[in-house]
């Protein structure tokens, strides 16, 4: 039983991307679940470059963004 504090998580994944998930973790000797925690530690680890960190940046004053009413006007905005 998982304590209060645990928290589950699936994802669907193909035979062939399961295989090759078990597969990596057997070989690195770790448990599935730790290899997607280290996968996700690395990842958020990462440093970002200069226009990414300008770019959030810019997000989170508000700067840039755009506002849509409808996801149809976003699209013709993109040209989607």
């Amino acid at each position: 039983m998982m304590s209060v504090n645990t928290k589950r998580y699936t994802m669907d994944i193909t035979n062939k991307e399961h295989k090759r998930i078990s597969t990596t973790a057997s070989l690195l000797g770790l448990s599935m679940k730790d290899l997607f925690l280290l996968s996700v530690e690395e990842f958020t680890h990462k440093k970002l470059n200069k226009t990414t960190l300008k770019a959030f940046e810019d997000a989170d004053l508000g700067k840039g963004l755009h506002k849509f009413n409808t996801l149809q006007e976003m699209f013709d905005d993109l040209g989607i």
